[in-house]
């Protein structure tokens, strides 16, 4: 489906953003450069962690859109998705913030921190797996804006699969940056936050073509009048 390949496109362009917040995590656990077989497994440990998160809070965004989708509201969920992205990638011009001034999940969010910066003591594939677990439930603005792409997926499948491939998408640039350090962020940031708008609006669009039923194979695909939510074949 189109607009799951989207979610590798969103994770890959858009995750220069995600170097202020998880970089500098990664960045913080103790290196073993001597043993690349661990410093390998210790890095894929810590962003499976991130893309397992990913895909549970997906496997909601789903659920919460699969049960959209049997009240019939399917079409008009897509639209407004994709019409949120876009407003999102115009009043924000790609800098997507993270923070959230509600005060429970702010307590959260420090409750989170806090275990980060335990883990963060040691370094083993165990305690980079939990990091990136905590890591993928801190705040992120990219995150959010593939939520509501996930949402309009309407199934509890459909949305952990995009959040997967999202997640799997970010994993060139976190490894790359776990690699080559702080060169890496000043190296690539100014060419490659330039897709980012571009890419949420492409997105965005997607998702409104994919809700007026535009009977387009694989861009706006029929759906079925019988059963809210059931693509014709």
């Amino acid at each position: 489906m189109l607009l799951l390949g989207t979610a590798l496109a969103f994770g890959f362009f858009g995750s220069l953003h995600c170097l202020g917040m998880c970089a500098p995590i990664a960045w913080a656990v103790p290196q073993n450069e001597k043993k690349k077989k661990v410093w390998v497994a210790n890095r894929l440990a810590y962003n499976s962690g991130r893309m397992i998160t990913y895909s549970f809070l997906g496997a909601i965004a789903g659920l919460f859109g699969e049960m959209l989708s049997m009240a019939g509201v399917q079409q008009g969920l897509s639209v407004l998705a994709g019409a949120t992205i876009i407003i999102g990638a115009l009043l924000l011009n790609g800098k997507l913030s993270g923070n959230i001034k509600i005060k429970p999940l702010q307590k959260l969010f420090l409750n989170i921190k806090v275990r980060i910066g335990g883990l963060l003591k040691t370094n083993n594939f165990k305690s980079n797996l939990s990091l990136g677990l905590l890591n993928g439930l801190l705040p992120c603005g990219l995150v959010y804006m593939a939520l509501v792409a996930a949402i309009s997926m309407g199934t509890f499948y459909g949305g952990a699969a995009y959040m997967a491939l999202f997640g799997l998408g970010t994993f060139p640039m976190m490894l790359g940056a776990a690699y080559l350090g702080f060169s890496f962020k000043s190296n690539f940031t100014a060419t490659w936050l330039k897709f980012v708008p571009k890419l949420l609006v492409l997105v965005g669009l997607i998702l409104i073509l994919r809700g007026l039923n535009l009977d387009i194979p694989y861009v706006s695909p029929k759906l079925n009048s019988d059963m809210p939510g059931m693509i014709c074949d």
